[in-house]
């Protein structure tokens, strides 16, 4: 299976470069509300959704299909059209739902490249369509773009696709490149992880070491921007009488909280993976969590309040794919299964299954009657992961066994995850 990895670069242009992009990127947001246009008329009129093959015929009719190539345009009438389809499916479930609108006439839109010449991983060619040459006088027959890699470029990647996205006073590149299938390890040992909220990830291996990363900081920063959010949302709402719900402080504010996120969430899976290296791991094992935020009929399952906004806004499944991708660069291959019945309906170190022999001494505590044995719920939970997929009765090793006894626990100070005998 070909595995993909994405970066950005910064285009280092001249005038004449930053010009030329600049107008690929206006008649890209012409593109957009022309299939857009056809989209609204198809529907209004039929009640069916139009796809992206249907509205290409609507983007070659303008006029304006010839300042860009091919491949560029047909992305655009695609764009749209699951862009309505996403909004169809939707629709069943939310009635109050929008379909997609206009875009701003002199805003600038990303779009999209498939033919390219790639002179190195800093340089790449780009043929401009004679009409957009002839338009503002660009003398040569292919585009330089010189690259600044925001992360160091994948050894032996390939680049598959490209995408021109225009930032404020100058344009990024992203990537999306195409890796050669690692040769995964063959010796080593195993170690499970349990995804959760309060607890993002609890690890542990087959020589019993066990590590909790604690997620308090990190709902924290999610219920702070939430609350600011919905405050600014509600000032912008109050001075335009409801015509308006979004602001450029608003949107910046969003960028802020999620930026803050993502890198405690990199930070985190950067430190797992570290450890799985100085462990000598040769698998890891996680709990396959698709759809845990749904219900059966595709409605967001319902919780009580605190935990619908945690759960519905923590990005697990981004914690999965970063894990993923990391740990493939050092041939450590991620695997999923089910986990359905690992948190308490089941003892790790036993192996009892008598539910009146197990409970919840309180809140996080799991306690076994049957083998007296009193720990954390989520180490429970991802030692009957670790024993489910080595095929075994119970845990290779005691609870006694000082690294059960006492977990490796790590909490996120802001900059870095810290372990709490290291503060």
């Amino acid at each position: 299976m070909p595995r993909y990895e994405s970066r950005v670069a910064r285009i280092d242009s001249d005038i004449t470069t930053f010009r030329l992009l600049s107008r690929m990127s206006w008649i890209a947001t012409k593109l957009y509300n022309t299939a857009l246009w056809g989209a609204k008329e198809t529907w209004d009129y039929t009640g069916k959704i139009p796809s992206g093959f249907d509205l290409q015929k609507v983007v070659l009719a303008s006029h304006f299909h010839s300042f860009v190539p091919a491949h560029t345009y047909q992305h655009c009438a695609h764009q749209v059209g699951n862009a309505f389809k996403s909004w169809f499916k939707l629709r069943k479930t939310d009635r109050t739902a929008r379909p997609p609108g206009f875009r701003n006439k002199e805003e600038l839109s990303s779009f999209m490249v498939d033919a390219f010449k790639i002179i190195d991983t800093n340089t790449i060619l780009l043929t401009p369509t004679s009409e957009l040459k002839q338009e503002i006088s660009y003398p040569y027959k292919k585009l330089s773009l010189r690259l600044h890699w925001n992360t160091a470029f994948p050894e032996n990647g390939r680049i598959k696709q490209i995408e021109i996205v225009p930032k404020k006073g100058y344009f990024e590149l992203h990537a999306k490149i195409l890796l050669l299938e690692p040769e995964w390890k063959q010796d080593g040992q195993v170690m499970a992880i349990d995804l959760g909220m309060r607890n993002p990830i609890v690890s542990m291996d087959e020589y019993g070491n066990v590590d909790i990363y604690k997620g308090g900081k990190i709902l924290s920063n999610l219920r702070y921007w939430n609350k600011e959010k919905a405050r600014v949302q509600s000032e912008v709402m109050g001075r335009t009488k409801g015509k308006k719900k979004s602001s450029k402080a608003l949107r910046k504010m969003s960028k802020h909280g999620s930026q803050q996120i993502k890198h405690s969430i990199h930070s985190m899976t950067n430190k797992v993976v570290e450890l799985c290296v100085q462990r000598n791991v040769r698998e890891v094992v996680v709990g396959d969590l698709t759809g845990i935020k749904k219900n059966k009929d595709g409605t967001g399952k319902n919780w009580n309040k605190k935990s619908n906004q945690n759960w519905q806004q923590f990005p697990i499944q981004q914690v999965v794919a970063q894990l993923d991708y990391k740990l493939a660069r050092h041939s450590i291959l991620l695997k999923k299964q089910d986990e359905r019945g690992t948190s308490k309906g089941r003892c790790s170190q036993c192996g009892c299954t008598d539910r009146s022999k197990l409970h919840r001494a309180h809140r996080g505590m799991f306690l076994c009657l049957n083998c007296n044995t009193i720990r954390n719920a989520d180490v429970n939970g991802v030692g009957n992961q670790l024993v489910r997929y080595l095929r075994l009765d119970g845990l290779p090793f005691i609870s006694s066994s000082g690294c059960l006894a006492q977990p490796s626990v790590y909490r996120w100070d802001g900059h870095l995850w810290k372990g709490v005998h290291e503060e």
